[in-house]
């Protein structure tokens, strides 16, 4: 009679067996209480899901937030897991305790810490549903900003960056700048992102040598490309932002600190000042930090000054001349120059059309603009109301005693300028040392000037009047004044001196009476 001869186990099956006893006998409460709780509970399905979490973040610092994200989900899920296996067979070991011969005051004061921890941790796991929510989302590949475009301005030399920091924005720069390599400034017009992305992006700007430029709005994780900037400047109507850099998801009073540091470590390395950092990491994220543009060039953001327009913008969207017509009549002087003087308004469209089809800067191209409505102001400056002309003489005097602290020759360019038609509105040089006040006041002078002019406000005075009343408003000055004013060589001989005669003679015609000063001003801007 043979015998039956049994095979040993394999060694993967006794493996497996030992698994599953392991896991089995701690869910049964087999294990002893002290190795169930400090073991099995908190070392295992407490600790260990946290250490893990802290390694996927290592692994995945330099890949797509919703990978790291993802991984961070799943931890959790196997986390809620394991931490229920281990309270349950750590109870089961603490209801054995006493019958093992072990103490009640240990049941009690296990079963009383599980009871605990199981509050904690619905209530945690409630309080974090939006981040939960949030974390579910970006996982499935949601992001923090609109969609990023790329728009290749048609001069060749600038590319607009529009967007937000999103997933693939470096990826798409780069093969953009790869297909036209004779760029060289990256317009940045973003809200912010993923920090990762704004260093990416920054890192193609950097790699390339390229300049930076902020033609609306730079904020968030998009300062973080605009900082690698070769050279970096933005309109002076634009605006860069900062705030603390955060971590989506998680427990707000966790990341905190992380966030912090985030953000000290991340801005220094662009070589801030300490003062301007801190102050970023001040900001919360829910707000927005705009620094005034002293502060930023006194800080190093921005490198250097811009008077703004330096990129083709309104030459690659302008296709069409109707296309040019509403970019300007966007503008409200533009737009009333349009309704009540049309002819001139035509005038300026012509002229800016060449510019566009010779793919001029936005600077070159407003500048016809700025040139044409100096042209029209003059020209509406003899059959103005009573109070635009007043409106007119008061800012010009302003201005001037503004400058004369400035500078002597800005003052002088002012009231005379080198050209008829920067006599009035569309002044550039000059005042661009004055504060944003007189350039508001200009434009709603200009406006006024636009709406109002009429020729029935065209009025002869005799000769006999417009005598008296120069002669009462020349009255103050002194002989050398009245020679200096009355020479060109004079005047710019000594500009200091011109300067300080102008602004005697505008006071003196403002102080006339009323009625005088209502012709004197007449009689002045009547003068060709």
């Amino acid at each position: 009679m043979s015998q039956a001869v049994i095979a040993p186990a394999s060694p993967a099956a006794r493996a497996g067996k030992k698994r599953s006893s392991f896991i089995g006998r701690h869910w049964r409460g087999d294990y002893s209480l002290g190795r169930s709780y400090w073991l099995h509970t908190v070392l295992l399905s407490s600790l260990l899901p946290a250490f893990a979490i802290s390694v996927l973040a290592r692994l995945t610092n330099d890949m797509p937030a919703r990978y790291g994200v993802g991984g961070v989900l799943v931890i959790a899920g196997f986390s809620y897991v394991a931490w229920t296996w281990g309270v349950r067979g750590c109870w089961m070991s603490a209801s054995r305790h006493v019958a093992r011969g072990g103490r009640r005051w240990a049941e009690v004061a296990v079963k009383f810490l599980i009871v605990c921890g199981a509050i904690s941790v619905v209530s945690s796991s409630w309080n974090a549903r939006h981040s939960l929510r949030q974390q579910f989302d970006i996982a499935r590949g949601r992001q923090l900003g609109p969609p990023v475009s790329y728009q290749l301005r048609v001069d060749g030399r600038s590319v607009l960056l529009q967007g937000g920091m999103n997933d693939g924005a470096a990826e798409g720069l780069e093969a953009l700048l790869q297909r036209s390599p004779q760029v060289r400034t990256v317009v940045l017009y973003s809200a912010g992102g993923w920090v990762r992305e704004g260093k990416l992006v920054g890192e193609v700007i950097r790699r390339r040598g390229l300049d930076t430029y902020v033609e609306q709005e730079c904020s968030s994780s998009c300062t973080l490309a605009f900082l690698a900037g070769r050279e970096r400047a933005i309109d002076p109507r634009a605006h860069i932002g900062f705030h603390t850099l955060y971590t989506v998801g998680g427990d707000d009073r966790i990341n905190k600190g992380f966030d912090r540091k985030l953000t000290l470590d991340t801005y220094r390395k662009f070589g801030l000042p300490r003062e301007f950092i801190e102050h970023i990491a001040n900001t919360p994220p829910r707000d927005s930090w705009y620094p005034e543009l002293g502060q930023l060039l006194q800080a190093g953001v921005v490198t250097r000054l811009s008077n703004g327009g330096e990129t083709a913008r309104l030459a690659t969207i302008a296709t069409t001349r109707g296309i040019l017509e509403h970019e300007f009549t966007r503008t409200a002087l533009f737009d009333i120059m349009a309704r009540y003087h049309p002819q001139d308004f035509a005038r300026l469209i012509d002229l800016a059309w060449a510019r566009v089809q010779a793919h001029a800067s936005d600077a070159e191209i407003t500048a016809v603009g700025r040139e044409q409505v100096g042209l029209l102001s003059r020209k509406l400056l003899p059959i103005a109301s009573d109070q635009s002309l007043q409106e007119f003489q008061q800012l010009l005097l302003d201005q001037a005693v503004a400058l004369r602290g400035i500078s002597a020759t800005a003052c002088t360019e002012l009231i005379y300028p080198r050209s008829r038609s920067d006599a009035v509105a569309g002044r550039e040089a000059p005042q661009a040392a004055l504060s944003p006040e007189f350039a508001n006041r200009e434009l709603a002078m200009t406006q006024h000037l636009m709406r109002d002019a009429n020729g029935a406000n065209a009025v002869r005075f005799s000769l006999a009047e417009r005598t008296r009343v120069i002669r009462r408003a020349l009255a103050p000055l002194t002989q050398d004044q009245l020679k200096l004013l009355s020479s060109p060589q004079r005047r710019q001989a000594d500009p200091g001196a011109t300067c300080d005669a102008s602004i005697a003679y505008l006071r003196a015609v403002t102080d006339l009476p009323a009625d005088e000063r209502r012709i004197a001003l007449r009689v002045i801007y009547s003068r060709d």
